[in-house]
């Protein structure tokens, strides 16, 4: 079954994103990446903005855990299978920390990941601990590479567990 022209732009979007960053996310490329005629991100969202508000739920969407799955396998497949759309969630918190109107569906994508960390760690400590994990995937992004032993040693430390 074919995705709905809604959601094949958002998907375009995010591979914008996380292929090429930021600047390759236009309304166009967008379009264009996605197979639909010109028009379909004005339809579905607006704008540009529009599209990239939504781009927030969709990405947390796409990037939870199967259930069983545990903290650093979860890491290890956004560092690995899912790294495009790693990629593009680090563009988009970019982007919100410049635009103050992405902040708000950036918060509300985020507490999903901080709401699952909270039954394992507490909620005081669960944005910190999300914080923390956000780091870890970050520098290994940036490093180029992870050791999935000590990713699984520093997941255990940022979690409490021996």
């Amino acid at each position: 079954m074919e995705k709905a022209s809604r959601e094949r732009l958002l998907d375009a979007a995010l591979e914008l994103l996380g292929g090429a960053g930021a600047a390759s996310l236009t309304v166009r490329a967008t379009e264009d990446a996605a197979g639909l005629p010109h028009g379909s991100v004005r339809h579905h969202f607006g704008d540009r903005g529009g599209l990239v508000a939504e781009l927030f739920n969709h990405l947390a969407e796409r990037e939870t855990a199967p259930a069983g799955a545990g903290v650093a396998s979860a890491l290890e497949h956004l560092l690995g299978p899912g790294r495009d759309d790693t990629l593009a969630r680090y563009e988009l918190f970019l982007m919100a920390a410049r635009d103050p109107t992405l902040r708000g569906p950036l918060v509300r994508a985020r507490n999903r990941f901080v709401a699952v960390a909270a039954e394992q760690v507490g909620a005081l400590a669960a944005p910190t601990v999300i914080a923390a994990l956000d780091g870890l995937v970050l520098d290994a992004l940036v490093r180029g590479h992870h050791n999935s032993r000590d990713l699984r040693a520093a997941v255990g430390k940022v979690m409490g567990i021996r």
